[in-house]
């Protein structure tokens, strides 16, 4: 398990096994002992983290309704009556009552720390982004050098706009965790698309070598500009690749995403 955070609010990410490389987190204010469990697939961990930090759950968020981001939701709010789901309203549907809306631009309140709504459809319809200080809760939008599929109720157009609207907009030293741990195979996407970009490859062997001692790496929004081929549709070497090789016709930035997205599905 990692801890993140400062002396007002902490952030724990732990890595659950026997998943798809799920991440599940909990943020907790230091001086209230009040947390939110975000996207609860391991109820049974997640309750343990809870119960050995004292904490009191105030909220499940849910970055959205996929069934790995909401299984331990029913275990979780149990122990705590006053506790509630919070999702965007396009998932109210998937999840049990006790549950609230919450939308785009609004502020969640967990102790004395304030967590913003971005609502980041694409991955589905329904999904957010929940930012807090310099890090944001990412769910399946947005990976290490990757993007989320549109496979479950997604849209290419829509995953586009949220990450060139939304979250690049946001300031370079902003922390990226993500829903799930795909860093490596994704890094080894980008090289094949292109396989000159030095930051790629150093960012590959960091990985590997974090992952051989069963450490998980982080990236922020600036780094991602870097090596992400979904953060970076403007570059001449990917553009030219895709249209040698890939019979990319438009090079406009979301056609340009929409192929990449394409060609990651197969790969």
């Amino acid at each position: 398990m990692d801890i993140f955070g400062n002396k007002e609010y902490k952030i724990a990410r732990f890595f659950i096994e026997n998943s798809d490389r799920n991440f599940n987190y909990i943020i907790w204010c230091c001086e209230t002992g009040q947390c939110a469990v975000i996207d609860p697939l391991d109820a049974i961990e997640v309750l343990n983290v809870v119960r050995d930090n004292n904490l009191s759950i105030k909220y499940v968020i849910n970055t959205h309704a996929h069934p790995d981001h909401i299984s331990g939701n029913n275990p979780v709010i149990k122990v705590s009556m006053l506790s509630e789901i919070l999702i965007h309203p396009l998932g109210l549907d998937y999840v049990a009552p006790r549950a609230k809306a919450i939308e785009d631009g609004d502020t969640v309140h967990i102790g004395k720390i304030n967590i913003k709504i971005l609502h980041t459809p694409g991955h589905c319809p329904e999904h957010l982004s929940l930012l807090l200080d310099d890090y944001i809760f990412v769910g399946d939008t947005i990976f290490l050098s990757g993007c989320g599929n549109t496979k479950f109720r997604g849209n290419p157009h829509d995953l586009y706009s949220s990450i060139s609207t939304k979250l690049s907009a946001l300031p370079d030293n902003t922390k990226i965790l993500c829903g799930h741990e795909y860093s490596e195979n994704n890094l080894k996407f980008a090289l094949s698309i292109d396989p000159q970009n030095r930051e790629t490859k150093n960012k590959l062997n960091e990985v590997k070598s974090r992952l051989s001692r069963s450490e998980f790496p982080l990236s922020t929004i600036g780094e991602e500009r870097l090596y992400n081929p979904f953060f970076r549709l403007d570059n001449d070497a990917i553009i030219n690749n895709l249209k040698s090789n890939y019979e990319l016709i438009d090079d406009d930035p979301q056609s340009v995403f929409v192929k990449l997205r394409q060609l990651r599905n197969k790969w």
